[in-house]
């Protein structure tokens, strides 16, 4: 079983490293997290858990990418005009390929309801709290009206984790990881702990050993220090990847798994792409020769 990584990065693009289990010396108490809206709660140095100098990092090179048109909001651009055959090249990249691994793979989505929780690190403020709270859950809603999958917060058991962390928090919660998301390898744990500041955020999704049940569970950490723009396009790409488009393509527009940053809201082509996959005629492990030729009359409909 291997789990998909997928992650949103600026900078400079270098791909995970896989490291040994990294022990670490905090502690996350996953006693703690009572309601979707937990707070995780650790042992780390108060240092650590204050906002971090990324703040200001992140906050300048918003800066720059607004400056450069980046980041936009419109849904449906008139200068990105969408077409049967380039929703259908699209799909096969974003949905059958992933960041970190050559060739393609099977189909994967959610079979089962998603039942998400949401918790944040004692450094994102209590206003904060709030707003990304109605973000999550408003945007986890339109993601269900998508996708026709039931999503819902749930105080325990969830399948689907999102952590709001601040750079030092966000390497304390190995053990909370390991005790919460099921399914989840050392590996994918390290690659969360090592983050690097030109990864903005990044969701892991653990599929079932046998393909065709889909994805077990997920985790999405978005990082504390960013704001504004930055903060809304890393949630909607990082939830919309967990939903099981997790490749990032440089050729598609309008779209947001792109990391051109051009565009910070799922599109209109993104948005095709979400009920596409979700179709009844596909299911979880179909090999790409299967799934293409239905893509295919799927892009047809969608662009009518």
């Amino acid at each position: 079983m291997t789990e998909i990584c997928a992650t949103r990065y600026v900078l400079r693009p270098i791909k995970l490293a896989v490291f040994s289990l990294l022990t670490s010396g905090f502690l996350l108490q996953p006693q703690t997290l009572q309601a979707e809206s937990a707070i995780i709660k650790t042992s780390a140095p108060a240092a650590a858990v204050k906002a971090s100098g990324l703040t200001g990092h992140y906050a300048r090179l918003q800066e720059s990418l607004l400056a450069k048109g980046r980041l936009r909001q419109d849904k449906r651009p008139a200068d990105a005009q969408l077409a049967p055959d380039v929703l259908t090249h699209n799909f096969q990249e974003i949905a059958l390929r992933h960041e970190y691994s050559g060739g393609s793979k099977p189909l994967l989505r959610w079979e089962t309801p998603i039942r998400y929780s949401v918790a944040f690190g004692q450094s994102v403020s209590d206003e904060r709290r709030i707003r990304d709270r109605a973000d999550i859950g408003g945007y986890f809603s339109k993601l269900s009206r998508l996708s026709g999958r039931t999503i819902m917060p749930v105080s325990r058991h969830a399948n689907f984790h999102v952590l709001v962390v601040g750079d030092g928090e966000r390497r304390s919660i190995g053990q909370f990881l390991k005790s919460n998301v099921d399914g989840i390898s050392n590996a994918a744990v390290n690659s969360i702990l090592r983050m690097q500041p030109n990864h903005v955020c990044m969701v892991v999704t653990v599929p079932h050993s046998d393909k065709s049940k889909g994805i077990r569970s997920a985790v999405a950490i978005v990082r504390a220090e960013l704001t504004g723009k930055m903060r809304q396009s890393c949630i909607q790409e990082e939830l919309a990847q967990g939903m099981g488009l997790p490749n990032d393509c440089r050729t598609a527009r309008p779209s947001i798994f792109n990391d051109n940053e051009e565009f910070g809201v799922l599109t209109r082509h993104d948005e095709a792409l979400m009920t596409m996959l979700y179709n009844p005629a596909l299911r979880s492990g179909m090999p790409r020769k299967d799934v293409m030729p239905i893509v295919e009359r799927l892009s047809r409909r969608a662009m009518k």
